[in-house]
């Protein structure tokens, strides 16, 4: 995965463009909707969203993402920040595969399935 990772071409949204000193990368803009729709309609790999609840939201409102893998790590810190932020809208996931680490860690992948069917 590293080496995926390392070979793609890093797209990143910040509030602290300071914190962009590690490496080559692609800025997007302040409409990163816009911009992640012009990057997903060129040809390439998937793109990755890494450690962004706040990202994962939007792109979820705006239909801009089709898989969520979510890392369960064996620790329970009582208090934290929550994955999906307040107005993102209710939808349904299906899963499509789990992964165990012998550490552990749990793997979990979901595609979206829709919206959320209540009733």
């Amino acid at each position: 995965m590293v080496d995926y990772l390392d070979a793609g071409t890093r797209y990143v949204v910040t509030h602290r463009p300071e914190s962009l000193a590690w490496g080559p990368f692609e800025g997007i803009g302040p409409d990163f909707v816009a911009d992640v729709r012009r990057i997903r309609s060129q040809d390439g790999p998937d793109l990755i969203v890494w450690g962004s609840s706040t990202l994962t939201s939007i792109l979820l409102e705006h239909g801009l993402a089709e898989e969520v893998v979510l890392i369960f790590y064996p620790v329970l810190l009582g208090t934290g920040k929550r994955f999906f932020t307040e107005g993102t809208p209710a939808c349904s996931f299906e899963l499509i595969g789990t992964q165990a680490m012998t550490s552990g860690v749990i793997l979990n992948t979901y595609r979206l399935a829709g919206p959320l069917k209540s009733g």
